[in-house]
């Protein structure tokens, strides 16, 4: 695990390879063992609690499906702060490497497939609105699933070499060839079906979406409002690691004039980038937060049903162990008597005694 050698590679950071004609001075390469591992442990945390309200939260399908994609990688990030503080050794074996590999690659693209869906499905709903007089065409369920279960399956069939090919003995063009396939693929088309999703539909809400109501055309802007952010966040976040890996390509194949201060830059510059792209998952629940009041209202819901359940939870149990308490305590005085009821006992038994005195006398 110490050299990356699948879809996933530079999805991680790497230790430093230069090619053998050159000498570069790697000696000042110290990236951070421990900043980063605990910012790892902290999107983690925030990001599962995040996500598990995302989905409580919000009833949208869609949603769901990119909250679901995120907690898929989380449950990864422990295990990637270990590596890091380890110097970038991979201490967990050879399954749980391809494992996490694999679900890396496929947060990655489950993500940007999912928003892509989100973007086209309101460009759907905002074009067949303008065109039925304001009224939004009916949503299919049945469709709505049918899309998914294709996003989850074509992100599965794209990250699959992160779980087949990760071993030691992968060739340099095969890497390369899958580092280009995950730009191309997991960024560079979906941006372009994006950009093209939403010049559109920044002409339609400008010569007609102000037509229609005006609670309806804010609650549609609101909407359109929390998906631009969540594009605009996935890309801000994802652009420097395939900026990174991309150079880092081509310095190595030779198509760009070697250089070791490059390189060098490149080396210090991967670390913190592959953070910032792992930070993603555990961002967009707050940007949900930040710009929909709606699912603020319902996360404080959320957060009080879920204190209410666990203090009736506390109390049941307390209730239940001052029952069991009681119920000892009863058979504690039925197996042994006090200190009254040995008294009261042994006055009875001196009166039946001095009673059968009496009698034989």
């Amino acid at each position: 695990m110490d050299r990356q050698m699948s879809d996933a590679d530079l999805l991680i950071s790497p230790s430093p390879s230069p090619p053998p004609l050159f000498h570069c001075d790697y000696t000042d390469w110290s990236p951070s063992f421990s900043i980063i591992p605990s910012v790892y442990l902290l999107a983690f945390l925030v990001g599962c609690l995040g996500n598990t309200l995302v989905w409580k939260a919000l009833l949208r399908p869609h949603f769901q499906n990119l909250a679901l994609a995120d907690l898929c990688f989380l449950v990864t990030l422990p295990l990637w702060a270990v590596y890091t503080a380890m110097g970038y050794h991979w201490p967990f074996g050879q399954p749980l490497c391809q494992i996490s590999s694999f679900l890396t690659a496929l947060n990655m693209y489950a993500s940007v497939f999912s928003l892509s869906m989100l973007s086209v499905e309101r460009y759907w709903v905002l074009t067949g609105r303008r065109h039925s007089g304001h009224h939004a065409p009916r949503r299919c369920p049945s469709r709505a699933l049918w899309i998914l279960g294709g996003v989850w399956a074509l992100a599965g069939v794209l990250a699959l070499p992160g779980l087949l090919l990760r071993s030691p003995r992968a060739e340099m063009w095969w890497m390369a060839a899958l580092s280009l396939k995950s730009t191309l693929i997991g960024f560079l088309l979906p941006l372009v079906i994006l950009l093209v999703c939403y010049c559109s539909l920044a002409q339609l809400l400008s010569r007609h979406f102000g037509q229609g109501p005006r609670p309806d055309r804010r609650r549609q802007r609101r909407l359109l409002r929390v998906i631009v952010t969540l594009v605009m966040a996935f890309f801000l976040c994802w652009l420097p690691l395939h900026v990174n890996k991309t150079v880092s390509m081509l310095l190595e194949f030779g198509f760009v004039p070697y250089s070791c201060s490059l390189d060098q830059i490149l080396l210090a510059a991967q670390p913190y980038v592959t953070c910032l792209a792992y930070l993603n998952s555990c961002l967009n629940p707050l940007l949900y937060a930040a710009c929909d009041p709606s699912f603020r209202k319902r996360c404080r819901g959320a957060l009080l049903m879920l204190c209410r359940t666990s203090r009736r939870g506390a109390e049941g149990a307390r209730e239940g162990k001052k029952d069991e308490g009681e119920e000892e305590k009863e058979e504690r005085s039925s197996a042994f008597p006090t200190r009254t009821q040995e008294t009261d006992r042994t006055v009875e038994e001196m009166v039946g005694e001095v009673g059968g005195m009496v009698a034989e006398g």
